[in-house]
């Protein structure tokens, strides 16, 4: 992979962080105004966006390998899920910050950065594949996810999950995009052009809100907290070399190994910060850690490159 494609990657993701942050210092955002752009990419955008991610012609072929992709990636995130769980508790990280460590470690920026360096290693056919083993994060991302999340929110320790989660926008328009999937169902052009209206702005805008998160921090404090180099660490270089050398065992096949193991070294999901300002989750801590892992992917994108390609 050519080092600079990588980097050009990476400074489109800065440069729309950055329109964020210079939006809020003068003003032209407020506490208000991201409050209400945050529900509505949750709301509206991303639903939208997973529905026509979804809109995939359902073949037998398809099918099996998609089956096989699904497995593999509920695999990933059941070790992901380990490694997210016990390393808040052997970093001594404060009560509030576990939850979202926790979700960092276990879900990548694997759509928005994943996808481009899939199609840089292995050529566009990759990202029909890697939108399939995307399936999972989204079941889990707004499951699972918020769960984890809130789990601390009391700052007792004490675990707490309410079913109504399940029954928020993304994660019911991920089942009906299962539904269209299975059953081939084509969605009328009109809708269909809308939602990849919607599919398009996603990215840039919860970029934009992220980077008004960072502007009410002092900028100094983004990068204090020690642990949150600890974090990126175990996101950027522990999760791919673990992924790696689980999955290589039983795994021959390079484009599925590639889309595992470089979903598994992304910097952390942008819907974090998202997600974190929707649940009262420290958003703050959230926006600290996805740009930091962000900044520091720029250095470990090319060792993951070089150990797949060799």
């Amino acid at each position: 992979m050519d080092y600079f494609i990588a980097l050009n990657q990476i400074l489109i993701l800065f440069l729309l962080i950055g329109v964020g942050y210079f939006a809020r210092r003068i003003k032209i955002l407020n506490d208000t105004s991201i409050s209400s752009l945050s529900k509505f990419l949750l709301h509206i955008c991303i639903p939208a966006m997973i529905v026509y991610s979804m809109q995939i012609p359902f073949t037998s072929d398809v099918f099996q390998t998609g089956e096989y992709l699904v497995l593999a990636a509920f695999a990933y995130y059941g070790i992901a899920f380990l490694v997210a769980w016990v390393a808040p508790i052997l970093m001594r990280a404060k009560k509030e910050e576990y939850g979202v460590f926790r979700f960092m470690l276990m879900f990548s920026n694997s759509m928005f950065m994943g996808f481009p360096i899939l199609s840089m290693l292995y050529g566009q056919d990759a990202i029909f594949y890697a939108a399939i083993f995307n399936i999972p994060f989204t079941l889990l991302t707004y499951s699972i996810g918020i769960w984890i999340l809130k789990a601390h929110e009391k700052g007792n320790g004490k675990l707490s999950f309410d079913p109504k989660l399940l029954l928020n926008p993304a994660f019911l328009s991920t089942i009906l995009g299962l539904v269209f999937f299975m059953t081939s169902i084509s969605i009328p052009d009109p809708i269909y052009s809308s939602l990849g209206l919607l599919n398009d702005i996603t990215t840039p805008l919860s970029l934009v809100v992220t980077g008004a998160f960072l502007a009410q921090l002092k900028f100094t404090s983004i990068f204090k907290n020690v642990r949150q180099y600890i974090v990126a660490a175990i996101r950027l270089l522990a999760m791919p070399a673990i992924t790696f050398a689980v999955f290589s065992q039983v795994i021959t096949n390079p484009l599925v190994l590639g889309i595992i193991v470089v979903t598994a070294g992304m910097p952390a999901a942008v819907n974090t910060v998202l997600l974190a300002e929707e649940h009262k989750a420290h958003p703050d801590i959230a926006a600290q850690g996805v740009c930091i892992s962000t900044l520091l992917c720029l250095i470990t994108l090319p060792l993951i490159a070089m150990l797949l390609t060799g």
